[in-house]
C-alpha cells in the first residue's frame, strides 16, 4: 500500500497533504482541499504518519510531531494550518532542528518562538508563566481621631461625667460634715465618745443622702418654674425630643418660667432625671434654629452631669452665700464647654450664636422680674445660659470663658 500511495501521508491529528506527510496533534486539516490537490500531484515519494514525537526520515516527505518534531517535505503546523508547498513544510512546536531531504527541506520551530493559531482566533502565550490577576490588599480600616479631652473637644468624654459626679458627691459630703460633727460632738461630750462617733457617721450619711435627693426640688422651687407637656409647647417638645436622640438621652422634664428675659438652664439629679427650664421670653424671641442651639447647649449640660452639680450648688448658695459660692461649687468654663458640644451636635454654630446675640440685645429685666432680684437670681446666676443678665457692664476677668460676650465672640470665629 505504501508503494502505490507515494507522497500521501495520514497525520495523527487528522490532516492530509500531498508530497509529504502531515502531522500535528492539535490542528485540523482542510480535507476537501487536500484531496483535490492529491489527485493532480505526482506520487514520487512515500509518506509516513506521525503523531506524538516522531522524526521525519522519508526522502520525499516526513511526519512531524506536535510537541517538537522535525518536518521534511510538507506538513501541518500545530495550530491547524495546512502546509501547501510540495517540497517544503514548516512545523510548529518546540525544539526542532533543520534537516534537508533529497527532495525537500524542513524547518522546525524553536523553543516556543513559533505562533500557532486556532479556529477561535485565540493566541496562547508560550515561553513563560501565564499572567494572572494581582489581588490587592484591602486598605487598613480608618481609625477614629484621637481628640484630647480639652474644652474644644466636640464630644463628651467619660472622664468629664465621672469628674462631675465626684464633684457632686464631694459637695454633699463636705456639706454634711459640719452638722454631723456638731451633733456627734454634743453627744460625745454628754454620753460617750463611742456614741458621738456613731452619731457622727450616721448623721453625716443621712445629711449627705438628703442633700442629694432634695437638691433638685429645692433648686426648682427657688426658680419658680412650672412643668409643661407636649400640648402646651409643641415646638419646644419636638426640638428637644429630636436632640435627645442625637445625644443619647431620655426626654427631660420641661419647665417654663414666666419672664420676659430670654434665658434657659438645666437642672435635675443626673442624666436620667433631668429638667430643662426655659423662659417665655426665650420662646417668643427665638426661631426654630436658634431654639435648637439653646436646647443643644442645655442637653450638653445634662450629658456632662452639670445639672446635678448645679442643683447642689444652688442649695448650698442659698444657705451659705450668693453667686460667689455657686461659682466655686460649679467651677469655671462650663458654659463655654456646653457651647462647643451643643454647636458640634447640631453642626450649625450660627443658631446658638444668634440666640446669644438676641439675649445680649434684650432689654434689661423689668421690675418684678426674676432676673432683677439679686436675692433670687444671685444664688442661681451661673446655671443659666446667659449669666450676664443685669451685669452687661461688668468687667470680664482674664480667662473668664463663661461671660456671654466672650462665648459669642468665640462662636463667631467658627
Amino acid at each position: 500500500m505504501a508503494d502505490q500511495q507515494e507522497g500521501a501521508g495520514t497525520a495523527a491529528g487528522g490532516g492530509s497533504q500531498s508530497g509529504g506527510g502531515s502531522g500535528g496533534s492539535g490542528g485540523g486539516a482542510n480535507r476537501n482541499r487536500n484531496r483535490n490537490r492529491n489527485r493532480n500531484r505526482n506520487r514520487s515519494g512515500s509518506g509516513g504518519s506521525g503523531g506524538g514525537g516522531g522524526n521525519a526520515n522519508a526522502s520525499g516527505g516526513g511526519s512531524g510531531n506536535s510537541g517538537g518534531g522535525n518536518r521534511s517535505g510538507g506538513g501541518n503546523n500545530q495550530g491547524g494550518r495546512n502546509g501547501q508547498s510540495r517540497g517544503q513544510g514548516q512545523g510548529g512546536g518546540g525544539g526542532g532542528g533543520r534537516q534537508r531531504s533529497p527532495q525537500g527541506s524542513g524547518r522546525g520551530g524553536g523553543g516556543g518562538g513559533n505562533r500557532s493559531q486556532s479556529r477561535s482566533g485565540s493566541r496562547p502565550r508560550s515561553g513563560g508563566p501565564s499572567r494572572s490577576a494581582v489581588a490587592l490588599a484591602p486598605p487598613p480600616p480608618l481609625q477614629p481621631l484621637d481628640v484630647p479631652p480639652t474644652l474644644g473637644a466636640p464630644q463628651i468624654f467619660p472622664a468629664e461625667v465621672a469628674a462631675n459626679r465626684r464633684r457632686a458627691l464631694t459637695l454633699c459630703a463636705v456639706s454634711a460634715i459640719l452638722p454631723a460633727l456638731l451633733l456627734g460632738a454634743l453627744l460625745g461630750v454628754t454620753l460617750s465618745i463611742i456614741v458621738g462617733v456613731v452619731v457622727f457617721v450616721v448623721a453625716g450619711a443621712a445629711v449627705m443622702y438628703a442633700l442629694w435627693r432634695l437638691a433638685p426640688s429645692i433648686a426648682l422651687n427657688r426658680i419658680g418654674a412650672v412643668p409643661i407637656d407636649e400640648q402646651d409647647e409643641t415646638r419646644l417638645w419636638n426640638v428637644t425630643d429630636g436632640l435627645c436622640a442625637t445625644f443619647g438621652l431620655s426626654m427631660p422634664s420641661l419647665y417654663v418660667l414666666d419672664d420676659d428675659v430670654p434665658n434657659a438652664c438645666a437642672l435635675g439629679r443626673d442624666a436620667r432625671r433631668s429638667v430643662v427650664v426655659v423662659t417665655t421670653g426665650l420662646l417668643r424671641r427665638l426661631d426654630p434654629i436658634e431654639l435648637e442651639g439653646v436646647m443643644a447647649h442645655e442637653l450638653a449640660h445634662v450629658k456632662r452631669g452639670d445639672n446635678g452639680v448645679a442643683c447642689i450648688g444652688i442649695t448650698l448658695a442659698r444657705i451659705f452665700g450668693g453667686s460667689s459660692t455657686l461659682r466655686r461649687c460649679m467651677g469655671e468654663s462650663r458654659e463655654y464647654r456646653a457651647d462647643v458640644v451643643g454647636a458640634s451636635a447640631v453642626r450649625f454654630p450660627r443658631g446658638l450664636l444668634g440666640a446669644l446675640r438676641i439675649m445680649m440685645a434684650a432689654p434689661a429685666p423689668a421690675v418684678g422680674s426674676f432676673f432683677a432680684s439679686p436675692a433670687r437670681f444671685g444664688p442661681t446666676r451661673w446655671v443659666w445660659i446667659d449669666p450676664s443678665v443685669g451685669h452687661r457692664d461688668d468687667a470680664v476677668a482674664p480667662g473668664d470663658l463663661d461671660a456671654t460676650s466672650v462665648r459669642a465672640a468665640a462662636l463667631s470665629e467658627w
